[in-house]
């Protein structure tokens, strides 16, 4: 009587690709983790917060928009992790590698996620801050508040702004050399943190950063304060403005441009996908929610 040799069990395909990427997501997260740019720019941005104080005889408006370019140094961190992580696929990889292309992609996107998280703690300090100080300034008398705080959508920016960060070093990093694609990301991230460049109304929904409050006229240098509504917070006149000014935070902007960056997000994570479904996935869906966020934001735009 012959004996039957019983088979072997199998991996099935599926569970050895999700272990195949969990390994090298983890990998990739300890070395963007232990990386001392991340956590030097990190401490700058949380110094230049801490540094951010009203004060009375401050510019109408400076503290608050202030604290919102202070995340500049940690996002810049954040764009130069990912490129060095994504540069590794430059390497030449036998065709017959055990890992293919897909799953090396994966994995570094999975390996990305605890970059978000750092963005969403210094989120949480930046909320904590502000009420530590009781609020920021906003407006010149007698349509002025000292308690103004950012809204949900404003804090949220950070995070959302990160994985466009993601985005933009990983495809910089995947298709150039680190000596250009270092430099170009100085260089990006520089120019982001001149945000006045996009503080006319036209151009506000086409920022990267932004920075609100927004202004609207609301009289002439002539007009008397006292006979604009009460609710109003106000701007003078001055070295900037010829005109009394409505200042206005809007909610309904902050969130859609979030929609907006996500956009941008997902075409530049197009960059680093091989050529296939999932690249011409992200491109179609990067369109779309980034000119649904640009029209939805001229369309709140106060």
């Amino acid at each position: 009587m012959s004996a039957v040799a019983r088979a072997l069990p199998r991996t099935r395909p599926r569970a050895r690709t999700r272990a195949v990427v969990r390994s090298l997501a983890l990998a990739e997260s300890r070395r963007m983790l232990r990386n001392p740019v991340l956590w030097a720019c990190t401490g700058l941005s949380v110094w230049m917060m801490w540094s951010v104080v009203p004060t009375p005889d401050e510019w109408p408006g400076a503290s608050y928009e202030e604290m919102a370019t202070c995340a500049v140094p940690l996002l810049f961190a954040v764009s130069v992790v990912a490129a060095v992580s994504f540069n590794r696929e430059r390497l030449d990889v036998a065709a017959d590698a055990p890992v293919t292309e897909v799953q090396r992609c994966v994995g570094r996107w999975v390996g990305a996620l605890p970059l978000l998280a750092v963005a969403a703690g210094y989120a949480a300090l930046l909320a904590w801050r502000q009420r530590d100080l009781g609020g920021l300034w906003l407006g010149t008398e007698p349509g002025r508040t000292t308690e103004a705080l950012f809204t949900a959508g404003e804090l949220v920016q950070p995070v959302v702004l990160a994985l466009l960060a993601v985005s933009t070093g990983a495809a910089l990093g995947r298709r150039l050399p680190l000596v250009s694609a270092l430099p170009l990301l100085f260089v990006l991230w520089f120019l982001v943190a001149f945000y006045w460049l996009f503080g006319a109304a036209a151009v506000v929904p086409l920022s990267i950063l932004q920075v609100q409050p927004v202004r609207v006229f609301a009289g002439t240098p002539y007009a008397d304060p006292l006979r604009f509504p009460s609710q109003w917070l106000l701007e003078a006149p001055g070295e900037f403005s010829e005109q009394w000014s409505r200042v206005v935070v809007s909610a309904g902007l902050s969130w859609w441009h979030a929609v907006w960056l996500l956009g941008l997000s997902a075409l530049w994570g197009a960059v680093t996908v091989p050529r296939g479904r999932a690249r011409r996935w992200l491109v179609a869906a990067g369109s779309v929610l980034a000119v649904v966020g640009v029209v939805a934001q001229y369309w709140v735009l106060p």
